[in-house]
């Protein structure tokens, strides 16, 4: 095990001595170019560019996936992730230059590999979210003032509905207001 990864291991307590007998880091670090345990490297580092979309916690570390793609294909090869979970391969694939297909049941983790691999205007989003957090700012303050010794909600600032139980548990009534209206202008 590289000397930098066993001081951070043992900052984090991990055994490393339970690590290097079970693997052969060494062999590793001469085939792809790297332990793999990638113990050193911080969490907002493993989780590069668009995999930070979503904190979904069966991703793979994208730098892993990058070590096995550049070792065993080839710019415009085409990959297979038959359990593409957030898209991680599919990704790093695209990055590299590789086709990539992936295939995954979830249909909310189709929603986070679409979002993540999907062409954006970048201008025009940035237009758009600003646009949509000042129009959140004016709804919000007009909560705020009806919030102050009167009711919230009144004739004059619109309340929205919605059916989640969950959202209703969750969230205060000003916070899913909130939330209601970004929904509304966001669609």
């Amino acid at each position: 095990m590289l000397e930098a990864n066993k001081t951070a291991a043992i900052k984090f307590g991990i055994d490393t001595h339970l690590i290097e007998e079970k693997t052969d880091t060494q062999k590793n670090v001469e085939i792809l170019g790297d332990d793999l345990t990638f113990i050193s490297v911080r969490e907002f580092q493993r989780t590069k560019h668009v995999h930070r979309v979503h904190p979904y916690l069966g991703k793979f570390i994208p730098q892993l996936v990058e070590v096995f793609l550049r070792r065993y294909f080839e710019r415009g090869d085409t990959i297979l992730d038959p359990l593409s979970g957030s898209g991680t391969a599919l990704i790093e694939a695209n990055v590299l230059g590789m086709n990539s297909i992936g295939i995954e049941l979830s249909p909310f983790n189709v929603l986070i590999q679409e979002v993540k691999a999907k062409g954006y205007n970048i201008p025009e989003v940035e237009k758009e979210i600003k646009d949509a957090l000042k129009r959140l700012k004016v709804f919000s303050h007009r909560l705020q003032i009806k919030g102050r010794g009167q009711t919230l909600f009144d004739d004059k600032v619109e309340r929205f509905e919605t059916d989640s139980e969950y959202l209703k548990e969750w969230f205060s009534d000003r916070a899913l207001q909130e939330i209601l209206f970004l929904e509304q202008i966001l669609l």
